[in-house]
């Protein structure tokens, strides 16, 4: 027997987002108060409303319309910003949504795009990839941007060759040379690497007494002894070019009276030489070098065969004795290139080769482009470079680095950070095990002081963030209530829109947008998803004036042909008038000077079946022919597109009636509703998708083409169907209108008492 009264329950928000059937009767939760079962094309406010999402503008087309592209930021400064296209051994500049005609080519083929890793510094965009040497993208003006590899100063080195057998004769100290080695060392992946070689050097002296001496090399330590009664001058030169260019050191003045002795040291190799000028007496100056040990370095340019290699010196080598103490360079074709980049107190970060899957090399601070170490009186120097290694048990490569106060390096299996409390050095780097869930490829995305990334493990997104109480990192799993929307599929590229509504969006294998509005200070966190008539393949949020502009590469089916489009999600526009909203997909919008009534170069439509938002007035379906769309009378501001529908559905209603407990899984009906409404018009509305009337409203405007926007209560009957346990509200949006919802009432019936 059905109860004679009705009970209401309001929902005042939406800001728990879209929740997974699983937990859709979780009423202990304080989410689901605020939660949707379904948000499809819809946008969760962080204010509490969920609206319809804007349309997709088209922007242009992709170089390829068969080969996957990627969308890449690239922020010159606060009010210029430029997107780049990456597609199969190319790059092409956009700015604003338009293609400068500016085209680069590249060595990346479309399978590379996913591993790509980007770090920028001004005017220069650094790109790591594993599989090519680390490049660079600079813009020099808006027309001139050149794409190179780096001419590193120095670079950083591997372990100490293991095999004490194999010793590497040079032929010469300086110049071009050739490098013996005992084994098989070299084969054509060598060319480009560069070796550090460690050889002894002897003590070795020179005297004068008078004149010039002759040049001797000083490794470290050097010394001067003077025997003799004179007088005049005798004075200490170095050179640290080879000679080129002569300093005075010291110089030491006797008049029958002194015998100068002393010793010094280099802070780099050098050749030092005594001058003797006498005017009366004799004497003799001895200058000696110590013993040292003499670290050169050369660079691999040819190979002769697998023992001899042809390579140029860039810093002198010691000698021409042979010598088991060398070391590649860790970055090279036979053991991979660095596939991760960012910055961290001011230095050029990167991350993970082949051969090194866990080792971080971060350059010297300041000067991005040199890895090389220097030492004083035997301590390596403050801002010399660094290398570290993340010790576990078992060797996960590193995926993603992102630098805030704490570098976190993300790997396959677990979660590190570098302390950015202290500056960092290199007597001073401890990296600190945090977590162990691991990291895909999708870029990871920073909010505020909070990092959201996709797990490796299982379908599952994830924050983590600095805790004081814990002194340590640690978070949430973003998709606990919504496991629906990502499981079994794979999370392919992402990006953060903060303005104006705080929203990551991620783009799913399949080719739908999930949308997380995110503001955990505040403790929001909600889902919805958008689909549209194609695939997502890459998203990108770009900086344009107070807002961040959402481009994305999409997959669509035109004229029988698979395409890429480049487009732009609208933003939300908050007009009285319909004809200011784009809600259409792989739309355009345009202004006429004078009413036409041909519309003319819609070919990217070719084929289609559009709507047209022209004056105000929605038109029947038209198809687009030979680019050319006939309406029925002249119109001078139009929009025009491919449709898309929103989908709201609420979970279970849940009371607590007197008497009885609470409903839950008691017969009941929803009778009725009020939608608070914000500027919006048309959907449907019902108890299921099965069962939907329509929202009624003044058509009489809508019919002039006139504003016919709505903003306040509207009660709506909800159709009968039938009872259930659900007691649930299904809204369907298909018309190209704005429909914002900020609260529901839902006024229900109990159909019985027993369960």
């Amino acid at each position: 027997m059905a109860s004679p009264n009705a009970f209401y329950s309001v929902q005042p928000a939406f800001t728990g987002g879209e929740i997974s059937g699983d937990v859709a009767s979780r009423i202990d939760l304080d989410k689901y108060q605020v939660a949707l079962l379904q948000a499809e094309n819809a946008i969760v406010r962080p204010y509490g409303a969920v609206r319809k999402r804007s349309g997709f503008l088209y922007c242009g087309t992709c170089k390829y319309p068969d080969r996957k592209t990627i969308l890449v930021k690239f922020n010159f400064t606060v009010t210029i910003s430029y997107m780049l296209e990456f597609g199969d051994r190319y790059i092409r500049i956009w700015r604003n949504g338009t293609y400068l005609g500016i085209e680069i080519e590249t060595p990346y083929e479309a399978g590379d795009l996913s591993r790509l890793r980007f770090v920028q510094s001004v005017d220069v965009l650094y790109i790591a990839s594993g599989k090519y040497p680390v490049k660079k993208l600079t813009r020099y003006s808006e027309d001139n941007w050149t794409f190179t590899d780096i001419s590193w100063q120095q670079v950083p080195y591997g372990d100490l060759n293991l095999d004490e057998w194999n010793y590497i004769t040079p032929s010469a100290t300086a110049g071009n040379i050739t490098l013996t080695a005992v084994g098989s060392t070299w084969d054509a992946d060598s060319i480009g690497d560069w070796i550090k070689l460690e050889q002894n050097v002897s003590g070795v002296s020179v005297s004068c007494g008078g004149g010039t001496s002759g040049a001797i090399s000083i490794g470290e330590t050097w010394k001067i002894i003077c025997h003799g009664t004179w007088t005049g001058t005798v004075t200490i030169q170095v050179s640290y070019d080879n000679g080129a260019t002569w300093l005075q050191l010291r110089q030491y003045t006797s008049s029958d009276d002194y015998n100068p002795t002393e010793s010094g040291t280099v802070e780099e190799y050098a050749i030092m030489r005594v001058i003797v000028s006498l005017s009366s007496g004799s004497c003799k100056a001895d200058l000696s070098a110590y013993p040292y040990t003499h670290i050169g370095y050369a660079r691999i340019t040819g190979i002769q065969s697998s023992t001899v290699a042809n390579a140029v010196v860039v810093k002198a080598l010691g000698n021409t004795a042979r010598t088991n103490n060398w070391y590649l360079s860790c970055w090279g074709k036979s053991h991979g290139y660095p596939r991760c980049a960012t910055f961290f107190q001011d230095r050029l970060c990167f991350a993970a080769s082949e051969q090194y899957p866990q080792r971080i090399w971060m350059s010297r601070s300041g000067d991005y482009e040199n890895f090389s170490v220097d030492k004083e009186s035997g301590t390596v120097t403050d801002d010399s470079a660094i290398s570290v290694d993340l010790l576990s048990l078992r060797p996960y490569q590193i995926t993603h680095m992102d630098a805030g106060n704490d570098l976190i390096v993300l790997t396959e299996g677990n979660e590190w950070t570098i302390s950015g409390s202290e500056t960092v050095t290199p007597s001073s780097i401890t990296p600190r095990l945090q977590q162990n869930y691991g990291c895909n490829d999708a870029e990871p995305v920073r909010v505020g002081n909070r990092l959201v990334y996709v797990q490796r493990r299982g379908s599952i997104i994830r924050d983590m963030a600095y805790a004081y109480d814990t002194d340590s990192y640690g978070g949430y799993d973003l998709t606990l209530l919504a496991k629906h929307l990502i499981a079994n599929k794979e999370i392919i590229d992402s990006s953060f829109a903060q303005e104006p509504d705080s929203i990551i969006y991620f783009v799913r294998s399949d080719g739908v947008l999930l949308c997380l509005t995110y503001i955990m200070e505040q403790k929001v966190y909600g889902w919805s998803h958008i689909v549209t008539d194609g695939r997502v393949e890459s998203v990108l949020a770009t900086q344009q004036g107070n807002n961040d502009i959402v481009y994305a590469v999409i997959a669509r089916r035109i004229n029988g042909r698979e395409v890429r489009y480049i487009e732009q999600l609208d933003l939300d526009s908050d007009s009285e008038n319909q004809q200011d909203y784009v809600m259409l997909d792989c739309s355009a919008r345009a202004h006429f000077d004078s009413p036409v009534q041909t519309i003319t170069g819609a070919d990217w439509l070719e084929g289609r079946e559009v709507l047209v938002m022209g004056d105000g007035y929605l038109y029947e379906p038209k198809t687009v022919k030979n680019g050319i769309i006939e309406l029925e009378q002249p119109v001078t501001d139009i929009v025009i597109g491919l449709p898309y529908t929103m989908i709201l559905e609420q979970p279970n209603f849940n009371t607590t009636v007197s008497g009885l407990g609470n409903i839950q899984g008691m017969e009941q009906t929803v009778n009725t509703a009020v939608l608070r409404l914000s500027k919006s018009f048309g959907g449907e509305i019902g108890p299921n998708e099965d069962t939907l009337h329509d929202i009624v409203y003044d058509v009489g405007a809508m019919n002039l083409g006139e504003p016919c926007l709505y903003t306040g209560d509207k009660r709506v009957t909800i159709p009968s169907g039938g009872f259930n346990k659900n007691g649930r509200i299904y809204i369907k949006h298909s018309v190209p209108y704005p429909f914002t919802l900020l609260s529901i009432v839902r006024g229900v019936t109990l159909g019985g008492t027993g369960l």
